[in-house]
């Protein structure tokens, strides 16, 4: 998380603009986001695991934990997931000297995978070269498409 905050903070800092906000426009310009509220989902376009999904969000409210709630569902009913990891980045809760003006509140949803598979979790792949994904992000978003506008 530190290095996510130092890497927006320098890209502001060389760039002139947010982050997390040219990260959205990215991956929508490839057709990979959906809103909800004032929350933005987008399957990532370079997942770290398959079906990575990142919502972002100006804070922790009732937005952003109903669509959590809507990707979980979208996941277990229309993509198949049956485990998952889920990590909720926010700013620190009191002052602190860091600079954390700007950093969203984030979510990260990934598919651990098929969970009657007894191999590791991780693998040599993950670990000393690039990470192993089978999804599509195309595919995850046009389901989330979908599972959003029948939630509505």
């Amino acid at each position: 998380m530190e290095q996510l905050r130092r890497a927006a903070l320098m890209y502001r800092t060389d760039q002139g603009a947010n982050y997390f906000d040219d990260l959205y426009a990215a991956h929508r310009a490839l057709g990979l986001t959906v809103e909800s509220g004032g929350t933005r989902i987008m399957a990532y376009l370079t997942p770290i695991k398959g079906k990575e999904v990142l919502l972002v969000s100006g804070e922790l409210d009732e937005d952003l934990k109903g669509s959590i709630y809507k990707v979980l569902r979208c996941f277990t009913k229309r993509l198949g997931v049956h485990s998952f990891n889920l990590a909720l980045y926010l700013s620190p809760i009191d002052s602190v000297e860091e600079d954390w003006s700007g950093f969203p509140a984030l979510v990260r949803i990934v598919d651990r995978g098929d969970v009657n598979n007894k191999t590791s979790d991780v693998g040599a792949m993950e670990l000393y070269a690039s990470s192993v994904v089978a999804s599509d992000p195309f595919r995850v978003i046009k389901a989330l498409r979908a599972c959003f506008q029948h939630l509505q």
